[in-house]
């Protein structure tokens, strides 16, 4: 049985004191900060015997809501919720409710917004963001999340989504051929297809990759010439982006 206090996982070491501080200002008791992880986090976690459990979004960046799942196995008395500070993206925050994290707070949704949702949490109540909890209203069948995904799965996903072949993701994760595919065999599993193809456009329907969360990890264009139309867009974007400064 957990005994009480919050227990904030965050990689943000520099600031964990004002961190300590701002919660126990909100209201939270007996705070610790950790950036532990892993293994060194259940033992901070059976040393502390927190009651309530806050781990920053980011901590395992893509794979944080598995491992927040797998944390929720290891703990089930334990109360714990995602706290989102930084540009989370969306559609992978979803995650968290379907490993079985029942709340989530973030402060890109309003200042308002956020303290209500961690006013919530401190009083031992569940709270969803409003726009995570559309996404899920929106859903069709949830994922089995029984199989598990790895952070380099969530990586193969969205890699995907934005064009990539298996042999094209494999150069920029710098892993062999061999292991995409064992990677994309996993993810046929989480979602019950049989293709690739198939998986995509399972993902895009049940609201679980958002446009914005389709990122191409080439810093560089490919092509040596862009197309008169989209070298076009691009000066008339560049335009309207400086009109507005």
């Amino acid at each position: 049985m957990m005994a009480g206090g919050t227990l904030f996982v965050s990689r943000a070491v520099l600031i964990h004191s004002w961190i300590k501080t701002r919660l126990e200002q909100l209201g939270f008791n007996d705070v610790t900060v950790t950036g532990a992880e892993k293994d060194a986090l259940n033992m901070e976690i059976n040393k502390v015997n927190p009651r309530l459990l806050l781990i920053a979004a980011g901590f395992y960046e893509l794979g944080t809501p598995h491992m927040a799942g797998e944390l929720y196995k290891r703990f089930p008395q334990l109360n714990i919720a995602a706290v989102a500070v930084h540009d989370y993206p969306v559609s992978s925050a979803v995650w968290f409710k379907w490993y079985g994290i029942q709340s989530y707070v973030s402060f890109w949704e309003g200042d308002k917004q956020f303290y209500q949702g961690l006013q919530m949490i401190r009083q031992g109540k569940q709270y969803i963001s409003p726009m995570v909890q559309n996404l899920i209203d929106n859903s069709g069948e949830w994922p089995d999340t029984n199989n598990k995904m790895t952070k380099r799965h969530r990586e193969c996903l969205l890699m995907l989504c934005s064009g990539y072949v298996p042999e094209r993701i494999g150069e920029k994760l710098h892993i062999s051929r061999k292991t995409v595919h064992n990677h994309l065999d996993s993810l046929y599993k989480v979602f019950h297809v049989k293709s690739r193809e198939e998986m995509v456009a399972l993902a895009w329907q049940m609201g679980l990759v958002a446009p914005e969360d389709v990122r191409f990890y080439d810093r560089k264009n490919d092509y040596s010439q862009l197309p008169d139309w989209a070298a076009a867009k691009m000066r008339m974007n560049k335009i309207k982006a400086e009109e507005k400064l």
